[in-house]
């Protein structure tokens, strides 16, 4: 049976019933109501074609296409993402089948690459398949029509394309495409896509109404895909939430951690090395009291309880340096960058080629103590892992910025294959460049030494 609603292009319903006059062929057969179908229903249907009804062919052919509606919109409704692929294709080959045509389409316009793309479609069997297509190169004329909101009807190809649709024309014939139709699909206002049904093996009509049905059919699943779309972007930001409190869980329980691994240093370092180093310096002040009155022996003891003192002075300096770094707030950065570099240098055995260029004076201090901070995660890190005698501390200001880099040319290490399993020192310098809006880079390669890289908004003031 050949529905009216996709008839071929020399048919039309006059004909159906010749000489008839047009006002008597659409005249209704019937006198009366038919008692017990007030709905349009099939039993309806087939009355009026008892009674010769001339439109009773177009109504039924409408109602089994409502019919399809109806159970089309069921099936999207509250589709799994995971479906509606599928079902699109499966729809497809329905619609194909229901109006006696060779292909069907949907096409979406890509947001990532602004391309108008052939995503999901189905073809009777004898028809060649058609590849993927592009229709912004493939098809320009076809895109653009589409992209201004414009429904591309063409009965016969390639006879109706214009001029400028070289590319359309050469395809048609190429494929032997004869009649085809696409529809913009919008959400928003906003083209979003198109969807398209093609006669390969003779040429089609589409009247308005069909235009009409198809278009309904087309929202159906734009909605779907938009609402697939949605609910991947949320499991993916739920997915990129779990890993961020995950991250925040390891990180500060790997804080608590380092933060008791410190207590028990400084408390050993105290009990274990300044607590002996005054218990001397108390048994020194014993036996000067008892030579008090003996130069010869006093004054070698003083001397030695100075310098006793003056060492305990330094570390306690240094440790205090360690907790809080006073020279940041006395002398700014670039100081407080030059005496770390120098004290590593001389803990360590390392030597730093230490360089700054144009860093303001004034800082905002969240920024500099952060910098200050990444600078000796860095060479700690360096001294640790990467087997060197020399390194490069580099701090300049460029324009609204300020970069820090922190430079070896040691073992390195391979990025992918560790970040997964970073150590505190990487996770603490990521939370700080966060906090004060900071890119953090690392550089590494095996065999090819390493590069931190701090840059930190100059402009932005303490929170």
């Amino acid at each position: 049976m050949s529905h009216p609603a996709v008839r071929s292009e020399n048919r039309t319903i006059g004909q159906d019933t010749p000489g008839m006059d047009s006002v008597a062929a659409l005249r209704c057969p019937l006198p009366v109501r038919p008692r017990g179908l007030d709905n349009l229903t099939s039993d309806l249907c087939n009355v009026l074609e008892e009674a010769g009804c001339p439109l009773a062919p177009l109504i039924q052919e409408r109602l089994r296409f409502e019919t399809l509606l109806a159970e089309l919109s069921a099936t999207f409704v509250n589709l799994p993402a995971g479906q509606v692929h599928s079902q699109i294709e499966s729809a497809l080959q329905r619609l194909v089948e229901f109006h006696e045509v060779d292909w069907g389409g949907l096409a979406e316009v890509l947001v990532d690459q602004k391309q108008l793309v052939i995503t999901h479609s189905y073809h009777v069997s004898g028809v060649p398949q058609l590849p993927r297509l592009i229709v912004n190169e493939q098809l320009p004329w076809y895109a653009k029509t589409i992209r201004e909101g414009k429904v591309l009807r063409l009965s016969r190809l390639p006879d109706e394309l214009p001029l400028e649709a070289t590319l359309e024309r050469a395809y048609s014939i190429e494929v032997g495409l004869k009649s085809h139709v696409m529809i913009p699909l919008k959400v928003m206002e906003t083209v979003a896509g198109a969807i398209g049904f093609g006669s390969f093996r003779e040429y089609r009509y589409w009247p308005e109404d069909l235009i009409q049905r198809l278009r309904l059919v087309g929202d159906i699943f734009t909605n779907a895909l938009t609402r697939k779309r949605s609910d991947e972007a949320l499991r993916a930001r739920e997915e990129s939430l779990r890993q961020t409190r995950e991250g925040l869980r390891k990180l500060a329980a790997k804080l608590l951690h380092a933060q008791e691994e410190e207590r028990r240093r400084i408390a050993r370092e105290m009990h274990d090395d300044w607590t002996q180093r005054l218990a001397l310096l108390g048994i020194d002040i014993a036996k000067l009291e008892k030579h008090i009155s003996m130069p010869k022996i006093a004054i070698p003891l003083l001397r030695t309880m100075q310098e006793q003192l003056v060492g305990l002075s330094e570390d306690v300096h240094a440790l205090s340096r360690q907790l809080h770094p006073s020279i940041l707030d006395d002398l700014g950065l670039v100081e407080a960058l030059r005496s770390e570099c120098a004290s590593f240098a001389r803990r360590e055995g390392i030597a730093i080629v230490y360089r700054p260029e144009d860093v303001p004076t004034t800082l905002p201090k969240n920024v500099a103590l952060c910098v200050y901070r990444v600078a000796q995660e860095a060479l700690r890190n360096l001294a640790k892992h990467a087997a060197v005698n020399e390194a490069w501390v580099t701090l300049i200001a460029t324009g609204p910025e300020l970069l820090l880099r922190v430079q070896d040319k040691g073992v390195g290490f391979d990025p992918a294959g560790g970040h997964s399993q970073a150590g505190l020192g990487l996770s603490s310098m990521e939370e700080r460049v966060r906090l004060i809006q900071a890119k953090l880079t690392v550089t590494s390669a095996p065999g090819r030494g390493t590069t931190v890289e701090v840059c930190a908004p100059l402009a932005r003031s303490d929170p």
